[in-house]
């Protein structure tokens, strides 16, 4: 039997003083920190700051620190770095500059029947804190197979509210995509389709998301340049090629149709010039001329007028309107501004 009930893997880059609340946040955990273990796989840190802390933590005997000799970019690596080297009997892997709720662990640990628990999330501002809503009216439910409940497919793939048995992940070989973004989505949906049994607690709020999205302060998912837009896209054609792979292509629809909103939202808001959105869009079009095709238009109405040009590959004028919907948008949020509107 594993000494440690949940090991905890964290993905570390030039993190400073967020890392003091995160380990503030796990020794506090009602469900003793003694029964945890704590990963910290650095990107090769250049912040003294961080590289201090990693130091200073790794003088608790249930915390390890694993220094990588050069920088990847994205968490998948760490991860999977942590994933191998992990001996609790669940793993959850979280962000470096995010928090959990004392008695997250706890809860977790104890209402984990399988091979997958869910947990429901607090969007944290500066000033206030904000429930995620979810398809599911704060209900739980309990499955032995993703068939009874498709829903599960359309909750956010965010991987630090899941909890993972390890010989689960070990014995599907299920891992992060590297090298790319929705590495979180790819993981989330393979261990979906592969889980005997998963508990999904939408009522129990065990994680506080801050978000980062400031002008000097954004989290790499904010950062909405091309590369970030392109690393995700690619994150997407993995997750399509899981989809045939398992003969599980008949649930496109429901795993692709928010996503493919957040980044065409991501796109509108973004400052990429226009000759950097057609590049994107013709690296995107054929996921997202096949979501069309199944289900004709987006979720979000003030996309449908992209829907006629992305299925003609007419990408000048996909962007035209790409710039109007921004412009709206801009006018929409000054005026909401001017007057206060809550």
């Amino acid at each position: 039997m594993s000494k440690y009930k949940i090991s905890v893997v964290v993905p570390t880059y030039n993190s400073g003083d967020f890392l003091v609340d995160l380990f503030d946040s796990l020794k506090s955990q009602t469900i003793g920190f003694e029964n945890i273990e704590v990963i910290f796989v650095d990107d090769n840190s250049k912040d003294k700051r961080t590289l201090d802390l990693l130091n200073k933590f790794s003088n608790y005997n249930n915390v390890r620190v694993i220094y990588k000799e050069y920088n990847s970019g994205y968490p998948g690596e760490g991860r999977n770095i942590g994933l191998k080297n992990a001996n609790g009997e669940f793993i959850i892997f979280t962000d470096h500059d995010d928090t959990y709720n004392i008695d997250a662990f706890e809860k977790m640990y104890l209402m984990c029947e399988g091979d997958i628990l869910i947990t429901n999330y607090y969007k944290q501002f500066k000033d206030k804190k904000i429930p995620e809503k979810t398809l599911f009216n704060r209900s739980n439910i309990v499955v032995n197979s993703l068939n009874e409940d498709l829903r599960l497919l359309q909750i956010g793939p965010t991987i630090w509210t899941k909890l993972f048995k390890r010989e689960f992940l070990v014995k599907n070989n299920i891992q992060f995509l590297e090298g790319m973004l929705a590495e979180d989505l790819e993981f989330y949906i393979h261990s979906l389709f592969k889980a005997k049994n998963i508990v999904y607690l939408d009522d129990f709020y065990s994680y506080n998301y801050k978000i980062r999205d400031e002008k000097e302060d954004k989290s790499t998912i904010n950062l909405r340049n091309k590369e970030v837009l392109s690393k995700m896209i690619k994150g997407y054609y993995k997750t399509d090629e899981l989809l045939k792979k398992l003969d599980k292509s008949k649930y496109f629809h429901l795993v692709f149709k928010r996503h493919f909103v957040y980044w065409i939202t991501s796109l509108i808001k973004s400052e990429i010039d226009d000759e950097d959105k057609v590049e994107l869009l013709k690296e995107i079009n054929p996921l997202l001329k096949k979501q069309l095709v199944i289900y004709p238009a987006f979720d979000e109405r003030i996309y449908d007028s992209l829907t006629t040009p992305l299925l003609e590959d007419n990408y000048k004028d996909a962007v035209i309107n790409i710039n109007k919907i921004k412009k709206s948008l801009k006018i929409k949020e000054k005026i909401k501004t001017l007057f206060c509107f809550k």
